[in-house]
């Protein structure tokens, strides 16, 4: 969309028309209004967009699946290999028409991958994916004796009753080299059964961290994803802002919430659920598209009927022409809303009460009175700063929800039925722009209130996608925050980092860390994404970065306290030392131990201090490693 954007700009340069055009549209007051402006520009100047779809494609796939195996037999015992191999299998049937030869083939060909790298039930949940497809009966022999190599290793019973169809399968060879292999292979595996060599039942990579959703001990009445030990409060200098009810100790859980809609960076779509975006070397594709992949049928179809049934017929187009991702989770989160309304109209009406509450407070508030973050109504209600943005970041975002509303008129039903008419038309439909305003409101909301998920990868932390979750959007931010955000699935746990006392505002951290970066990178950075100026403690005082903190041993402490601190700071390097080689979650006392430590800091030194930071730092570490983790293999095993 940039290189489009560009002859959009051109145009109306070389036509003298850009005064005109930015005069005029800083005039206009709402987002349906801008886009009604959009359409027309386009449509008078004739700027349409190629639209180039990613389409499943035979070919594509065996080429891609060739590549895959030219990879595979130069694998050996190198683990990136297989890695790169299974990401063009994936890649391969993604773009496998539905159902296909190409399509089981791919399969086969990654079930491969899975059994060297020890994913073994995904490599038989491949392999009966072949089988159910075209998979040509002469090759099937081979996925049998996959299928009981791991079914051995799983401990499955159904190792034993296979031994006969393998022999069938194999007695259809037509290779006599081939077949004399599978047999002298079967013939191993039998013993293994009948030997009930069993027992090896390893833990998957991907196992490790994936925990169950922690859950808050007394949750809020008036917030049900939160703890209520917080409550929403507003003033004219802080909008709408969450303080602590009572005194919270360090560590506790304060919010488990769910958000409304995401987003998988395309970086991640072939490792990663597009539903649940839970990390899957076994993903299965839409049928229709070669967009999005999944970790089961299930999650397929829970996607299908929550936005994807929509969003199918354009997104590929929306990736080839290079739209921007806010442009896809905006996009999404109007569908999943208008699902949640029931249609339109309904969505209308509700927005229309919305729009007459006038007390800032309880903005996004639903009629029962409570916060309900899962609802459309309370993400409608989060702050777009559009008075603090310039023309060329509205302009912009409205040409392309003009793109992405034409995209849906050609080829999907959302506005009732098919629309194939030029910029004009939409622009005199009102649900057509209706649906716009929304589209370019959420831009705007994404921009100001999006979270990142993440995933530990072997102690790196590493972007997995962009999500709305409306309560977590109201925690104002501070350089120091005295909470840490851990990604679970598409759910995000608060737990807080410090005691806080009764009546203290709960701050939260944009991306602007008083360690990392000198005050005056924050604050530009702030200004420019967020739209203020930053006036946080660490920000009036000037809080040194890390390099320049100074130890607890130098500052003016009492010497009892000095020793009481050396005495809990023993371990730190231990710990240190033990999230390096993934050695944490089994060992729930690490996480005791270190908010210990920042208990008896908290009280004794500045948080501003090396030792603090030191240990603030670790426990984020063993906070995330309870979150979303990959951790990926460092050697493969002899098979």
């Amino acid at each position: 969309m940039a290189y489009f954007m560009d002859k959009v700009t051109s145009t109306l340069t070389e036509l003298g028309k850009n005064f005109d055009i930015v005069n005029n549209f800083q005039k206009l007051k709402t987002d349906q209004d801008r886009i009604i402006f959009a359409l027309n520009i386009l449509w008078e100047h004739n700027l349409i967009l190629n639209q180039t779809n990613n389409l499943k494609n035979a070919k594509k796939s065996e080429e891609l699946r060739e590549q895959g195996n030219a990879i595979f037999v130069t694998c050996g015992s190198k683990i990136s290999l297989y890695y790169k191999a299974r990401k063009l299998y994936t890649e391969s049937i993604s773009l496998a028409p539905y159902p296909s030869k190409q399509l089981a083939l791919a399969y086969a060909n990654r079930s491969a991958v899975l059994l060297n790298l020890d994913y073994h039930s995904e490599c038989v949940e491949d392999i009966d994916r072949a089988l159910a497809l075209n998979y040509p009966d002469d090759q099937k022999a081979k996925l049998y004796i996959r299928k009981m190599q791991c079914s051995i290793v799983l401990g499955n019973s159904i190792a034993k009753n296979m031994i006969k169809e393998t022999e069938y399968w194999i007695s259809k060879m037509t290779s006599s080299v081939n077949k004399l292999k599978l047999q002298t292979k079967l013939d191993e595996l039998r013993q293994k059964v009948e030997q009930k060599n069993d027992q090896y039942n390893p833990i998957k990579p991907n196992e490790v961290g994936n925990e169950p959703l922690p859950v808050i001990k007394s949750y809020s009445n008036e917030i049900p994803c939160a703890s209520d030990a917080i409550s929403l409060k507003y003033d004219e200098h802080n909008g709408r802002h969450i303080v602590a009810t009572r005194n919270i100790d360090a560590g506790e859980i304060i919010v488990t919430e769910k958000c409304y809609s995401s987003m998988l960076l395309q970086s991640n779509l072939m490792s990663h659920c597009s539903n649940c975006l839970k990390v899957y070397l076994a993903t299965i594709p839409c049928k229709y598209c070669t967009y999005a992949m999944y970790c089961s049928e299930q999650c397929r179809d829970i996607e299908w009927k929550k936005c994807h049934d929509v969003e199918c017929a354009i997104f590929s187009i929306m990736v080839t022409e290079q739209f921007f991702p806010n442009d896809f989770l905006s996009l999404r989160i109007l569908v999943c809303a208008i699902k949640e309304a029931g249609n339109i109209q309904e969505l209308r009406t509700m927005l229309e009460e919305a729009n007459k509450s006038n007390v800032p407070r309880t903005m996004g508030f639903s009629p029962d009175g409570k916060f309900h973050s899962g609802k459309y109504i309370s993400l409608y209600s989060l702050m777009r700063n559009t008075k603090k943005r310039s023309f060329a970041d509205l302009f912009t975002a409205s040409v392309h929800v003009c793109f992405t509303l034409y995209l849906l008129a050609q080829h999907t039903k959302i506005f009732g039925s098919k629309l194939l008419g030029n910029f004009k038309v939409l622009a005199e439909n009102d649900n057509v722009t209706f649906l716009g305003s929304l589209i370019l409101r959420h831009q705007q909301i994404i921009s100001t209130n999006a979270h990142t998920f993440y995933e530990e990868r072997n102690s790196s932390s590493e972007e997995l996608g962009n999500a709305i979750l409306s309560f977590c959007s109201l925690f104002n931010h501070s350089c120091s925050p005295n909470i840490i955000r851990v990604s679970k699935s598409h759910d995000i746990v608060l737990y807080t980092l410090y005691p806080i006392q009764k009546g203290k505002q709960i701050l939260d951290n944009y991306g602007s860390y008083f360690a990392m970066e000198p005050k005056i990178v924050r604050q530009d950075m702030l200004l420019k994404g967020y739209h203020f100026i930053c006036k946080c403690i660490p920000c009036q005082e000037d809080w040194p970065i890390y390099s320049n903190l100074k130890s607890f041993e130098t500052l003016a402490i009492p010497m009892n306290d000095k020793n009481m601190i050396r005495s809990v700071l023993m371990k730190v390097n231990m710990y240190r030392a033990m999230i390096k080689k993934g050695d944490v979650l089994n060992n729930p006392y690490i996480i005791k131990d270190l908010i210990t430590m920042i208990r008896i800091m908290y009280d004794r030194m500045p948080i501003a201090c090396y030792e603090m930071i030191n240990v603030v730092e670790i426990l984020k570490q063993v906070y995330a490693l309870h979150g979303n983790t990959f951790i990926l293999p460092t050697q493969s095993q002899d098979k």
